[in-house]
């Protein structure tokens, strides 16, 4: 008579070994292929986030530039009085409106001004004035054999009780590269004064850390993009990622733009002769 041989039963450690086995697997097939698919959201691999929402937000980033066409655009639109310089006006108008042709330069801008009149608002067109205007009269003015291309243009948005101006200025001065620029201002409709980045913060009921942690990645990928092409030889922007700049609550530039989105962005034409820049966005 043969000995019969039971099979082994399958205990609780067993189970555990298989489940870790899972998920190990799982992890180095998430691993191989975000080394492939180093654009995809790691939020839509795991089905944390939709290919929907995905999609809206890379299509937000790469055409930020394409959104000044120097226009004003009410999100939600504001209910309270409102003391405007030309009454029967929009919030922000055409300060200066110019296109021209020399033989030494190639220039069109739209500088607006906020049509309102308030201590805030007067501060705001003088430093618009400072930072735009007076950079196209010394552009002008300059007697070097450099064509200069400049052009300003802008974007306002109305969220409720949130004015936001974003001026974008590019300029092209012979063989130097480009320099863009850009400066947001936000106003309070309300109570006629500055918007803070820590009111906009609290008004979006946004996580501190998990904003700072979003910033440091996505500054981290331009990065990593910047030090390939520096292999190549190309002259690129080196970013301090552990820089204070990338904490969001000292963001310089800022606005509450489409479907109320808050947008930072770090536009380092701003002190340097570079068009480069990093767009982070929170919903």
């Amino acid at each position: 008579m043969r000995p019969v041989i039971e099979k082994p039963k399958l205990g609780i450690r067993h189970f555990v070994y298989v489940i870790i086995i899972i998920i190990c697997i799982g992890a180095m097939g998430i691993s191989i292929y975000m080394q492939f698919f180093r654009d995809e959201k790691l939020g839509v691999i795991l089905g944390i986030t939709s290919e929907e929402i995905d999609e809206e937000y890379r299509s937000l980033k790469e055409n930020f530039l394409n959104i000044f066409d120097n226009s004003i655009e009410v999100v939600e639109g504001y209910t309270g009085s409102l003391n405007k310089i030309r009454n029967q006006e929009d919030m922000i108008l055409l300060a200066y409106n110019t296109q021209e042709q020399t033989d030494t330069y190639t220039i069109d801008l739209k500088i607006p001004y906020f049509n309102i009149n308030s201590d805030c608002a007067r501060r705001y067109n003088q430093q618009i004035r400072s930072v735009f205007f007076d950079k196209s009269e010394s552009l002008i003015s300059a007697t070097n054999n450099n064509h200069v291309i400049y052009n300003v243009k802008y974007k306002a948005y109305v969220n409720q009780n949130i004015l936001s101006l974003v001026i974008l200025s590019e300029l092209k001065e012979g063989d130097a590269s480009e320099r863009i620029i850009v400066e947001t201002y936000n106003y309070n409709l309300e109570e006629n004064k500055e918007v803070t980045i820590e009111e906009m913060i609290q008004k979006k009921a946004i996580n501190i850390e998990q904003a700072n942690k979003k910033i440091k990645e996505e500054v981290n990928s331009s990065q990593e993009q910047n030090i390939k092409l520096a292999e190549l030889g190309y002259n690129v922007n080196v970013r301090d990622t552990d820089a204070d700049t990338y904490q969001i609550q000292n963001a310089d530039q800022f606005f509450m733009g489409q479907n109320g989105y808050l947008y930072i962005i770090y536009p380092y034409g701003n002190n340097e002769f570079t068009s480069e820049m990093d767009v982070i966005i929170f919903r």
